[in-house]
């Protein structure tokens, strides 16, 4: 895992944040090797913080965190415009299947492959490099994301 002073500045690295040390050590590696630099932290505060420092393009949010739901921190991205263009997907096993990404937000439903994760990836990184998406639509998809956490699908 690169540590976030590593990452040159202008990299598209992708944030990992989860808290399970096994599936985040899986999630870094299978990104690195796919040649994707990638910084792993535990909690959301921690991911605010190193997403200043790393200006990472991608961000993989495992659903519930020690700190606080992946919903809210998606949210706290979405609300800051220095960070609102920042791609986001879920990995999470409070979803049965996968969303692809709509507007820079996505959702894998763990476990899953490190080809589908390379995969989900390279899509968000296309859309980051193409503009983004309008703040109002990215907000929309993940309330739709919202609810599918709450009720299971």
């Amino acid at each position: 895992m690169i540590q976030p002073a590593m990452v040159e500045s202008g990299a598209r690295a992708v944030l990992v944040v989860e808290d399970d040390d096994g599936v985040r050590g899986f999630l870094t590696c299978a990104l690195e090797s796919g040649g994707h630099p990638a910084v792993g932290v535990r909690t959301g505060e921690e991911a605010m913080v190193v997403l200043r420092e790393t200006g990472a393009a991608v961000m993989l949010i495992d659903g519930i965190l020690p700190d606080m739901h992946g919903i809210r921190l998606a949210r706290a991205i979405l609300d800051d415009p220095d960070l609102e263009g920042i791609a986001i997907t879920f990995v999470t096993g409070a979803i049965r299947e996968g969303r692809p990404a709509v507007a820079g937000i996505g959702a894998l439903s763990k476990p899953l492959l490190a080809r589908d994760l390379l995969d989900a990836v390279d899509v968000l990184l296309r859309w980051h490099d193409a503009g983004g998406s309008p703040i109002a639509d990215r907000q929309a998809v993940l309330e739709q994301l919202e609810h599918i956490f709450l009720v299971g699908a």
